[in-house]
């Protein structure tokens, strides 16, 4: 029996053809311009600074950093062998690839002093760039960094410092930096693991999550073991990124999600986070590692805590919070208190 199934097999390519157009355009369509952009690069600065925390002028004095981070389909793959050196990296994680350059300055309690007290915390700068690579799954972040730069005159802290007393005016000018620490290489690896969830919990209306972290650092520069944790407290809050907690290296997470699709524009929470540190070496208490520099007898274990808010409206965001932190040598006359001031833009 012969049939005229000619009309029948075309009408069906011709339905298969439109289906495939259909979908292909469905996926290539770009998203609405009120949708997270949690998938895309990043760019940031932050700034620490004692002045937001009383106006103490001592220990850790100033820090700042410009930062760029991938989107979540990275590009950089030639920088992956930093995440291979933890195998239990989860492989199906997203992996986002940073840059950043930043600066860190310490003082001792008494700027007025130009031969300033050896048993007080020594002048000191780092100067350093760093390239980071963040593999992010549904339930685990893990974050890599590893740091190259210089302590010392090279570090430029001294003109930094000196130039915004000037420009500030009202503030000690500091004598003391001819006996800062002397020049030399730093090299610093860094790993941070934060466990979370999902999904935010919630109370009533909003939304709250706990995040434990474990995080470590090796290197002339700074060697320490660390635990903590996050609670944040909020509203459209998106997935946590990274330990919201400042270290001597300063490592600011990266704060957006690719796994967040948290409707509307606006988020905002509350923080408070909590790290305890085992410290082996920190060459901005320790002193030069190959020679003589000032130094003090450094706290073996270091507390700190901090606090904040964050809000972010569509592709940018803000932060500020407060950190305080147990004395970390011998001798220190209060603990360091600091504020910092956070800002990001994704595209």
């Amino acid at each position: 029996m012969v049939t005229n199934s000619g009309p029948a097999l075309a009408a069906a390519m011709a339905t298969l053809l439109l289906t495939a157009s259909a979908a292909n355009a469905q996926e290539t369509t770009p998203p609405p311009s009120d949708a997270p952009a949690a998938s895309g690069p990043a760019i940031g600065f932050w700034i620490d600074n004692d002045l937001f925390g009383g106006g103490t002028d001592r220990y850790y004095s100033n820090g700042f950093q410009f930062y760029y981070f991938s989107g979540a389909r990275p590009t950089y793959g030639s920088i992956d062998w930093l995440a291979n050196l933890v195998p239990w990296i989860e492989p199906g994680g997203v992996r986002r690839y940073g840059f950043a350059f930043g600066q860190n300055i310490y003082t001792p309690s008494n700027l007025k002093a130009r031969n300033p007290d050896p048993t007080d915390r020594p002048y000191a700068g780092w100067l350093y760039g760093r390239i980071s690579v963040l593999n992010e799954a549904p339930t685990a972040v893990d974050r890599i960094d590893l740091d190259l730069g210089m302590v010392g005159p090279s570090s430029l802290a001294e003109q930094t410092q000196k130039t915004v007393h000037k420009i500030v005016g009202g503030a000690t000018y500091p004598e003391g930096w001819n006996y800062q620490l002397r020049d030399e290489p730093g090299v610093v690896l860094s790993y941070e693991h934060v466990w979370r969830g999902e999904k935010p919990n919630t109370l009533g209306p909003l939304e709250w999550d706990f995040s434990p972290h474990v995080a470590g650092s090796l290197g002339n520069v700074l060697t320490f073991a660390a635990v903590g944790s996050t609670v944040r407290l909020g509203g459209n809050m998106p997935p946590p990124v990274g330990a919201l907690v400042t270290r001597p290296t300063s490592s600011i997470p990266y704060q957006d999600s690719p796994y967040s699709e948290r409707p509307g524009r606006f988020s905002w929470y509350v923080y408070a986070s909590a790290e305890g540190r085992a410290v082996a070496r920190n060459i901005f208490l320790d002193g030069n590692t190959f020679r003589e520099s000032r130094s003090v007898d450094k706290h073996p274990f270091v507390g700190s805590v901090q606090a904040g808010l964050t809000l972010r409206y569509g592709r940018y965001g803000l932060t500020y919070a407060q950190t305080l932190q147990t004395p970390e040598f011998r001798g220190q006359k209060s603990l360091t208190n600091y504020g910092s001031l956070r800002l990001s833009a994704q595209f």
